[in-house]
């Protein structure tokens, strides 16, 4: 009989169904890792018949080189859990110095006439085909937690975002990017409506609690058409086997899908990037505060990376949320790009030296490359590699679509950030920036519809205030453009992005004196801490004041200032592109093919 229409095997009290990857017991399911399943799954096929522990080595491990004591654990675990004493194998024999054999009766049950077993799960039902099931995108939900312990308020998110690193790797499956499903934290949200706005096919809902050295995990996978749960599992373990967790929790799903996955993707999904349940939980907590994208979130993001890396110096992602932490600071913090930048590429490198295929490290190094070194030819490079090794990381596409934009090569730059805004459709910086992409393009209407349609989801996200009232400025609608960057204002602070953008748009509109009080107010500003030049020199330019401009840009080229990568296309310097002064910066920033 061939192996690929049984559906299920018997022995004793137990049921083994391959397709499901399940072992029960009566109605209970038996929990096990994934190589021990495997392990007994290969005995079981081989009833009666000695195998030789290399043969069966091969049979779990594949490709990989272990050693023989994985196998003897796996042994040692398997007679255990089917509850078999020290000198009574009535399961497996050993051969000492071969191998092993599974001498229990076993009965293969044909998939054409084995009768559903009450605890199976949904994958039995209807077709298999992925395509049948109509799953294609994928939202993976903060977990919820369901007690009180502080580490679970990390744990459950932090899973998560693991679980959406792994997942994204297979091409075939749309998965929401950790930022887009962040909102839904709350123990109240429904995954079906979590699932309808975020665009999804199918939603995997978690609960965890956690409570000393355990950890209950509770997953749903939920078809959102129908809501038809399409794999349910509880799962009760030592914290410590967390990633033996993560491991099964990312191949059932797979399996609830119906997905073929190549070697190469079957690798990925049970990819570890650290051994050290300790490491992995700091690391979770630290990208938890990066994504709160905040001044504060950031420097925490850094401090917990670093803790991760200093257990565990092999840690790759702990090294990449080190990288984007730094990379981010100088535009959020407003920190000198010489004091983050280098720390961010070193970060990042170090990463790529462990692991040279993380789409990730090519991503932030491509983000160096153009915003600090304006390297323009290696960020390209590197933008590109990245969309390669991972085709759908929403970020690749996001920072490669800014860069284009700074090279003026604006159709490419819309099509990338629209595919970003694809992936990840609740994102508040990539909704932004393809606004304003739209901006430098000089469209400016699709600019002002793009940001409120950002502002829709969140009317204090500042970034896109500032591109709105840009927008507004730039179709000579002064007062509108005044009262966004006035509220701009209001929500940041001391934002030198806003204070910059706010003082341009008052020189336009004849408020002179509004103007010059702003300006005074952001030089102030730049003895306390570090400020952007760039922004300065907006408002001088606005003022029509050219030497001080040219003074001012002068000065952030000497600070490698981030925002200067947009002086080739940010229309409020188009009349000052044609100064001699400011087409040689354009060639010394190697943007000379945009001085006009």
């Amino acid at each position: 009989m061939e192996r690929e229409q049984i559906k299920a095997y018997e022995f004793g009290p137990f049921r083994l169904l391959p397709t499901e990857r399940r072992l029960l017991r009566g109605t209970e399911v038996v929990q096990l890792t994934p190589k021990v399943f495997d392990t007994l799954l290969a005995l079981v096929q081989n009833s009666g018949r000695l195998i030789m522990k290399d043969e069966l080595m091969k049979m779990i491990w594949q490709d990989s080189f272990v050693e023989e004591g994985n196998l003897t654990q796996n042994i040692f675990i398997l007679r255990k859990t089917l509850g078999e004493s020290p000198h009574d194998h009535q399961y497996i024999v050993t051969i000492p110095g071969q191998g092993y054999r599974f001498v229990a009766e076993v009965q293969e049950i044909p998939r054409t006439r084995a009768e559903r077993h009450p605890t199976e799960s949904a994958l039995e039902d209807g077709p298999t085909r992925s395509d049948e099931r109509g799953v294609t995108s994928l939202a993976v939900l903060p977990f919820k937690p369901l007690n009180s312990e502080s580490d679970n308020e990390y744990l459950g998110p932090g899973i998560a975002d693991t679980l959406i690193t792994r997942l994204s790797n297979i091409r075939r499956l749309k998965v929401r990017s950790t930022n887009s499903v962040l909102k839904y934290i709350d123990m109240q949200s429904d995954p079906l409506a979590a699932g309808r706005e975020l665009g999804v096919d199918a939603v995997l809902d978690g609960k965890i609690q956690r409570a000393g050295e355990r950890v209950r995990v509770t997953m749903q996978l939920i078809r959102v058409r129908d809501a038809v749960t399409l794999w349910a599992e509880k799962f009760d373990e030592k914290f410590t086997d967390i990633f033996d967790v993560q491991d099964s929790i990312s191949e059932q799903v797979m399996r609830a899908l119906a997905l073929q996955l190549t070697t190469a993707e079957q690798k990925l999904l049970t990819k570890r990037y650290t051994e050290s349940a300790e490491a992995f939980q700091l690391y979770i907590k630290g990208r938890h505060f990066w994504n709160k994208r905040t001044v504060e979130g950031l420097k925490r993001g850094m401090v917990y990376a670093q803790q991760a890396i200093d257990i565990d110096p092999t840690y790759t992602m702990a090294y990449i949320g080190m990288a984007d932490s730094y990379n981010l600071l100088a535009g959020y913090a407003g920190l000198a790009p010489k004091e983050t930048f280098p720390k961010a590429k070193a970060a990042a490198l170090r990463a790529q030296e462990i692991d040279d295929t993380l789409a990730e490290a090519e991503t932030s190094l491509g983000f160096v490359n153009y915003k600090y070194e304006w390297n323009w030819a290696e960020a390209e490079e590197r933008f590109r590699r990245a969309i390669t090794l991972k085709p759908d990381y929403p970020t690749g596409h996001h920072w490669y679509g800014e860069f284009l934009a700074t090279q003026g090569r604006f159709r490419e730059s819309i099509y990338e950030l629209e595919r970003a805004q694809q992936l990840d459709p609740l994102s508040l910086p990539i909704n932004t920036d393809l606004g304003q992409s739209f901006f430098f393009a000089g469209q400016y209407d699709r600019a002002v519809e793009q940001s409120l349609k950002a502002l829709e989801m969140d009317q204090t996200f500042v970034r896109a205030q500032i591109i709105l009232g840009a927008a507004y400025e730039q179709k000579g609608m002064y007062t509108e453009a005044i009262a966004t960057l006035e509220g701009a204002r209001a929500v940041a602070g001391t934002n030198p992005l806003a204070m910059g953008g706010l003082g341009h748009a008052y020189a336009l509109a004849g408020k002179r004196e509004k103007a010059l009080e702003t300006l005074e107010e952001l030089k102030k500003l730049s003895a306390e801490r570090y400020v952007s030049a760039y922004n300065i020199a907006i408002i001088y330019t606005g003022l029509g004041d050219t030497e001080r401009a040219l003074r001012w840009l002068n000065k952030a080229f000497d600070n490698r200032d981030v925002w200067l990568v947009w002086l080739g296309v940010n229309p409020r310097f188009a009349r000052l592109r044609r100064v001699a002064r400011v087409t040689e910066l354009l060639r010394r920033l190697g943007l000379a093919h945009l001085k006009n």
